[in-house]
């Protein structure tokens, strides 16, 4: 870059910058407005984010209970099944009698264990043995049918003219998982006064008492209380109206409305989330008073113009700063570039442009380096040779664009098989040899047979011929006694006219 230049762009930097300065000036309550609008929104949608993020893991953990809830008592069933049905030693009445024993023990003995759904009956004469829940109507089989559908999970037990039904409704277990995560919610705390509560939707019409109140943090007192979607804030909204509406609608919404702050009977703006959860019925809502946003807002504000007084100086300076790093780094960038250059065209002189297979000088110093390797540190490598069986015919037959097509081709083939690691060079002609670092010599001659059957399965099309080619490959490993390259590639060699010797297309290790 010569002097004429550096002046032009120094000047231009330096015009550029007073134009920046200005502008900078200028917006500054521009901008300041522009950040209050995006603060406030952006803290809105934090804490949107995090109402609704805690209403789907809260929905997320009933689904969990409810799922392991109905495992256990599933298991609980199947066990008390396989008992009965190990009684096979019994007559029936005395089975009659154990059976009923059995679940009156266990009501005897724990009171909370409620959860039996059972009966017994005989199956030939209809007469009912056991109800104590005064389940069965006039029949029994449609009595089976009708509460089938009602349970988590249930066994028919048949033995003879004795028949039982044992189960779990699915009722019962949603009302501990209710009464589970009632628990849970009113345990939960929250920073910021907010809380989880639960309302209990009666009726989806809405109307005077559209709702139950299940479970409030804030007003305890007021679980069980009837809601109505005519109910206002001290702004006149309708929240629970909209609300009905909303989870009606989309399943979930975010709504504003005024309610008392947790603990406090100042009532402020409540932004909320609430989404229903539709096999209780329930509408779980989350909230968080916003009165706080504004306030933060001014704070920042007063914080921020006092910072960018301090940084108005600094970024003149900063300005003045530019022009000479301006300068040094656009220097920098044209050495990079230049290395950049310079390395894509020492790329380009390595790769054969016709293959696209590394040259025959570059081979050659990636296998000196592999040589040196392997003297300093015992480190081997397969070198492997292979050329293109009955090329000279096939070119002098169907012309040199063909050969070069299978040239190119092949060279696919082996790139496909081959490691990035791997060097892959045009050794001269149909002449290639590649470098497979770390290939073991057990392995060497199944590798070297997949390259075989993989070039073997090319098909070229030349007019109305299809060409098809192999290829014989040879492998050898440096060995101690040798001098340089040329010792294992003539191995190699030796090696892959012994696989042409052997009627091509296969493989041999030296």
């Amino acid at each position: 870059m010569d002097k004429k230049d550096k002046v032009i762009i120094a000047t231009m930097l330096f015009i550029l910058s007073i134009f920046i300065g200005i502008f900078y000036l200028y917006s500054i309550d521009k901008i300041g407005k522009i950040y209050q609008d995006e603060t406030k929104e952006t803290i809105m949608n934090i804490k949107k984010s995090f109402l609704k993020n805690t209403v789907d893991n809260l929905i997320f953990e009933i689904e969990i209970d409810r799922k392991n809830e109905t495992e256990l008592y599933k298991k609980h069933i199947d066990r008390r099944y396989d008992t009965l049905n190990m009684e096979d030693n019994i007559n029936d009445e005395e089975f009659v009698n154990y059976f009923i024993n059995r679940f009156t023990l266990d009501f005897n003995k724990d009171p909370y264990i409620d959860y039996w759904t059972v009966f017994l009956w005989n199956n030939k004469s209809n007469q009912i043995l056991y109800d104590p829940e005064n389940i069965v109507g006039s029949d029994v089989n449609s009595t089976v049918e009708k509460i089938k559908f009602m349970m988590s999970h249930y066994k028919l037990i048949n033995r003879g003219e004795i028949s039982g039904f044992i189960g779990v409704s699915q009722e019962f277990i949603d009302n501990r998982i209710k009464a589970i995560t009632a628990d849970k919610i009113r345990k939960l705390k929250f920073d910021n006064n907010s809380y989880i509560w639960v309302n209990e939707i009666i009726n989806y019409d809405g109307g005077k008492d559209y709702a139950i109140r299940r479970v409030h943090p804030n007003l305890p007192e007021t679980e069980g209380m009837l809601l109505s979607t005519e109910i206002k804030d001290i702004k006149g909204n309708l929240p629970y109206l909209e609300e009905l509406e909303g989870v009606k609608k989309n399943g979930e919404i975010f709504l504003k409305y005024y309610f008392k702050e947790l603990g406090s009977e100042i009532i402020s703006e409540k932004l909320s989330f609430l989404k229903l959860y539709k096999d209780f019925d329930w509408i779980i809502g989350m909230g968080v008073h916003i009165d706080d946003i504004q306030q933060y807002i001014i704070n920042t504000n007063v914080k921020s113009t006092e910072i960018t007084r301090k940084y108005i100086l600094l970024f003149l300076l900063i300005l003045l700063t530019i022009i000479f790093f301006s300068i040094s780094i656009l220097m920098l960038l044209k050495n990079w570039f230049f290395k950049i250059e310079k390395r894509k065209m020492e790329q380009e002189n390595n790769v054969d442009i016709l293959t696209f297979a590394y040259n025959r000088k570059y081979g050659t110093n990636e296998m000196n380096k592999s040589f040196n390797e392997f003297k300093k540190k015992g480190t081997n490598s397969a070198i492997m040779m292979f050329d293109i069986d009955n090329f000279k015919s096939t070119n002098d037959t169907f012309g040199h664009e063909v050969g070069d097509q299978i040239l190119k081709e092949v060279v696919n083939i082996i790139y496909k098989n081959i490691r990035n690691t791997d060097r892959l060079i045009r050794w001269g002609g149909d002449e290639f040899i590649c470098i497979c670092y770390g290939l073991n010599k057990e392995n060497v001659l199944a590798f070297g047979e997949k390259l075989c059957s993989s070039v073997a399965s090319l098909k070229i099309s030349s007019g109305n011929a299809t060409i098809s080619t192999t290829i014989s490959i040879g492998f050898s490993y440096f060995e101690e006694n040798d001098k340089d390259i040329g010792d294992v590639i003539q191995r190699a060699d030796m090696a892959m006219y012994k696989s042409k010797a052997e009627g091509r297309n296969t493989v041999n290790l030296l």
